[in-house]
């Protein structure tokens, strides 16, 4: 559905987008794996300088969920983003310049308490264990005599929080809403004194927050739509290095139940590059620019009461074409991911 459930927890990862969530989804365990494939061609400074390359990746994720009682719920979810890339060559024809590569992985950690005021009302809270890896070789130094350093995989660390909350006003009406705090990452040790070091050595986690609605006109279909705000712009790093400015994020998925065994899903989301065209540069290793997605995926319940869900993303082909400092440049992007997931009540 595109990722559209603040107001349409469905499982035990919902603490992701929704910690309230938790506390209606019932005691439960949840997994499953998603293989990224990424592939990218990059003209760097000039249309005759060309690179391309090519990745699968897995992106595991995991929540379970125990109700206490008929209230309180006690569960864990993760939450991971990012890529590892490679150019199949250097970015410039330069001896002295490695092969060109990218990596900013992330995995959030949250342990979830959920509470139901009433049969209406729930809400959730959840720490936030960030950890990241960050790897880059192979960028240019300004004067093209060589690169910056190599350091390899350095590895940072940080402590946040999320809240939400979710009001299930009838059989066929929720609302939701997400706040995810900014979070303070450790120093990326190896990098703080090179590519790092105008941004005091850190790479944070951004703050976010999310509003969703959800609509059942009848007891098999369910409409849900969703905005979230990801501050890019407020984070040193990726602002001031890359040119990020802040994202809204609109989210849209249709759920049908076709009978007890299958439920069908698609979705569609969309927003604006995370950068603009004069900053195409320096975003020739972070490949993830595509701003558009649609989704489909089922679900087949098993007789054990298991659940075998099946997804797939295309994110829509996109391309940014350099301007001022980036001119001669262009990046172009394909992207999708294979979901294949399994889901246990107890």
């Amino acid at each position: 559905m595109a990722g559209a459930s603040v107001a349409f927890p469905q499982d035990a990862t919902a603490a992701a987008t929704n910690p309230a969530g938790m506390a209606v989804v019932g005691s439960r365990v949840d997994g499953d794996i998603q293989i990224l494939y990424v592939e990218s061609e990059t003209e760097f400074l000039n249309s005759e300088n060309k690179h391309s390359g090519k990745r699968y990746a897995p992106i595991p994720e995991f929540g379970i969920n125990y109700q206490l009682n008929d209230q309180v719920s006690l569960g864990f979810a993760t939450a991971a983003s990012g890529v590892l890339f490679r150019y199949n060559d250097a970015l410039i024809p330069n001896p002295n310049l490695d092969r060109a590569k990218g990596a900013f992985l992330q995995v959030v950690g949250l342990p979830t308490l959920g509470y139901k005021v009433n049969d209406q009302l729930s809400l959730g809270f959840s720490l936030a264990l960030a950890a990241q890896r960050f790897e880059v070789q192979g960028i240019p130094l300004p004067d093209g005599s060589g690169g910056f350093p190599a350091h390899g995989a350095e590895y940072s660390y940080g402590t946040g929080w999320r809240a939400g909350a979710l009001w299930q006003a009838n059989d066929w009406f929720s609302v939701g809403a997400m706040y995810a705090a900014k979070i303070k990452m450790s120093n990326l040790d190896k990098y703080e004194d090179d590519l790092l070091s105008t941004v005091g050595g850190s790479i944070d986690v951004p703050e976010q927050y999310s509003v969703g609605i959800a609509l059942k006109p009848t007891d098999q279909l369910t409409f849900a739509l969703d905005w979230q705000h990801i501050s890019w712009q407020n984070v040193d790093a990726f602002h001031e290095l890359f040119g990020w400015r802040s994202q809204d994020v609109f989210r849209a998925g249709i759920a049908y139940e076709l009978n007890r065994q299958w439920t069908i899903r698609t979705g569609y989301s969309t927003t604006r590059k995370q950068f603009g065209s004069d900053y195409a540069v320096q975003n020739a290793l972070l490949v993830g620019i595509n701003p558009n997605a649609v989704t489909f995926g089922a679900t087949r319940t098993l007789q054990n009461g298991g659940e075998l869900t099946f997804g797939y993303e295309y994110d829509l082909s996109t391309s940014v074409k350099g301007s001022g400092a980036s001119e001669g440049s262009k990046i172009s992007t394909n992207m999708g991911f294979v979901t294949v997931g399994y889901g246990w009540k107890f």
